[in-house]
């Protein structure tokens, strides 16, 4: 009897230990698992059993790399008494829409529970092409079980460039303006459209929408300033800006149809109406702009694709000094255009005379159609030997869009009197160590028969003495071939960009961390987007004017470097500007994991490049 119980206790127990563990789990799951491309979907990350009290440190996947997060997450609760027994279990919900078409992986989440970590599952999703007539609209009347409402011209969204035909580099402004004759609300934040052959730069997003009144067609609308972007092409030919999209819904009063006309009029007064709250997706149409290339005539000799109006600025804090002392050159550039993409000038510097990277301080703002503002650099110099040397004049290009023609600015010539630097000795007390040193040549007589050891040598050996002449020579002749290989690699300025690429986005890398840490959230986003996009500037010897995520996936594939790494790469690049330019906040971790991705693809492409070398 005794040994039954206990049997029957430790069977309890054991199934009670099994079922415990069955109750707690985490998972993820999707709403559906084929999606047409353009539409949305809601990934869900659920903890369901034992007591919410016990989880915590849920941590959401970089969800970015492959779709782009509409809204989320957003948390819900759920508890539930069956048989006496509380099962409860939370929910975090993300709505995502699809990037490209094929089959993808929702990334597993983790979480914290009773002290132990937990790995939810993946889950794949097939992404089609768009099915035509057969929008967001459809489905989302199909899961409300809502109507279908045909709005007509009561309800939409218009791009409207200030101009269409630019050169390559000129700005031009699209407003997004919403047009309204119906109730409605917002529902997904505003997703900006992918930008291929563009850098684009928010001018004006107003947090809350403004009404005002505006006759379009003949007809008066309501109408919402949802974004004003400034967009600087990067390519020429024919572009196209794709649509802008967002989600509403509309109050829609619902039709009576009983049959009884009577019936019907006496109840179409307000008071008896009700109403449906249909969604919609509203897109603008596609601008398209035609971008010119720059002209050939008159084209300055390293033009770099500057387009704009600027004026320059250099000066020299010192023309006379020490060897091994410091100056500084500062050269500000003063105007309107894209500030932000102005590469550092080229400025070859005198041998003997060592240069560091340039300090860069950077003000642009919008006004007037444009970025307008300064880019400062500031060099430092240290001249390592006596003599009189000559910087030559600085030399920077444009294009100017008011000309019509090729403008170069040139600074004057700067001269620098380095004189010997100061290498006189503390020379103390010298009277008192010569009459000590004289002291030394008058010694006393010596009594005794001297002694003489023949087998003493006080020369200096043959060996030694070879020595002593050859070192100096074989010194000599590696200090004239360092000389000359620092003089080539100094005068190789694309050379030059290529080995220090690294390091200068490793620096702004860390710089970005510092913003991080410091809440400045835009100082942040710029700098990741300096890192990499600098990077693949000087490492891929991209000019400005050709500076687009394509035109670095085929230089990256020229060079032979494996299709993963270039992936990636782009992926970076296109989350970096999503990230830039999305209006939702992203959360801390999202944050980090951009600096970890754009770290990461700046390492494995280096390493790439240098395994293909």
């Amino acid at each position: 009897m005794i040994r039954r119980t206990l049997l029957s206790i430790v069977i309890v127990a054991l199934s009670l230990q099994v079922l415990h563990a069955q109750e707690t789990q985490f998972f993820c799951s999707v709403d559906r698992t084929e999606v047409p491309v353009g539409q949305q979907f809601q990934v869900t990350y659920t903890l369901s059993g034992g007591s919410l009290r016990q989880y915590s440190n849920f941590r959401a996947p970089d969800l970015n790399r492959n779709f782009m997060t509409l809204a989320g997450p957003s948390s819900s609760q759920q508890m539930q008494i069956i048989n006496g027994r509380v099962s409860a279990s939370i929910s975090w919900i993300y709505v995502l829409q699809p990037r490209n078409t094929g089959t993808f992986t929702v990334p597993a989440a983790t979480i914290t529970y009773d002290g132990k970590s937990m790995t939810s599952n993946t889950v794949s999703i097939k992404v089609t092409r768009a099915v035509p007539n057969a929008g967001g609209a459809n489905q989302q009347k199909q899961q409300d079980n809502t109507p279908d409402v045909d709005l007509g011209d009561n309800l939409f969204i218009r791009a409207i460039p200030n101009r269409t035909s630019v050169y390559l580099g000129e700005p031009l402004t699209v407003t997004y303006k919403l047009y309204s004759r119906v109730a409605f609300q917002l529902d997904n934040p505003i997703k900006l459209p992918r930008m291929v052959g563009f850098w684009s730069e928010d001018i004006e997003a107003p947090t809350q929408l403004q009404p005002r009144v505006e006759v379009y067609n003949g007809r008066q609308y309501e109408t919402y300033m949802l974004r004003k972007v400034l967009y600087f092409p990067t390519q020429s030919g024919k572009l196209t800006i794709e649509p802008f999209e967002i989600g509403t819904t509309v109050r829609v009063r619902k039709q009576r149809k009983t049959g009884n006309d009577a019936f019907d009029r006496f109840f179409s007064d307000p008071l008896f109406d009700s109403y449906d709250h249909v969604k919609k997706n509203l897109l603008t149409q596609k601008v398209n702009v035609t971008v010119r290339p720059l002209p050939e005539d008159g084209q300055p000799k390293g033009f770099s694709g500057v387009v704009g109006s600027y004026e320059m600025r250099a000066t020299l804090d010192r023309n006379a000094m020490k060897a091994n002392e410091t100056a500084t050159l500062k050269v500000v550039l003063t105007g309107k255009g894209n500030i932000r993409l102005l590469d550092e000038p080229v400025i070859t510097f005198p041998s003997g005379v060592d240069h560091y990277d340039p300090t860069i301080d950077e003000d642009a703002k919008p006004l007037d159609g444009t970025l307008s503002g300064s880019k400062t650099f500031e060099y430092l110099l240290v001249p390592r030997y006596a003599g009189k040397v000559t910087i030559p004049p600085v030399v920077f290009s444009f294009f100017d869009l008011d000309l019509k023609k090729y403008v170069t600015l040139e600074s004057q010539a700067f001269t620098l009197d380095i004189a010997e630097g100061d290498v006189r000795k503390n020379a103390g007390d010298l009277t008192q160590k010569y009459v000590d040193y004289l002291s030394m040549d008058v010694r006393g007589i010596r009594e005794g028969t001297p002694r003489f050891d023949k087998n003493v040598s006080h020369g200096i050996r043959p060996l030694i003495m070879l020595l002593c002449y050859l070192i100096p020579v074989v010194l000599l002749f590696a200090a004239l071939m360092w000389k000359q290989r620092f003089d080539r690699l100094h005068t190789d300025v694309a050379g030059m960009k290529r080995r220090k690429a690294t390091r200068v986005a490793e620096r702004r890398l860390s710089e970005s961390k510092k913003h991080l840490e410091a809440g400045n959230i835009d100082a942040y986003y710029l700098e990741i987007a300096r890192a990499l996009w600098g990077y693949v500037q000087d490492k891929l010897d991209i000019p400005t004017s050709e500076t687009a995520i394509d035109t670095v996936i085929v230089r990256l594939r020229n060079r032979n470097v494996d299709e993963l790494v270039a992936d990636r790469m782009r992926n970076a690049l296109e989350a970096v500007e999503y990230a830039r330019f999305s209006p939702s906040r992203a959360s801390t971790d999202e944050m980090r994991a951009l600096y970890d991705q754009a770290k990461e693809a700046i390492i494995q492409t280096e390493q790439a490049m240098r395994s293909v070398v």
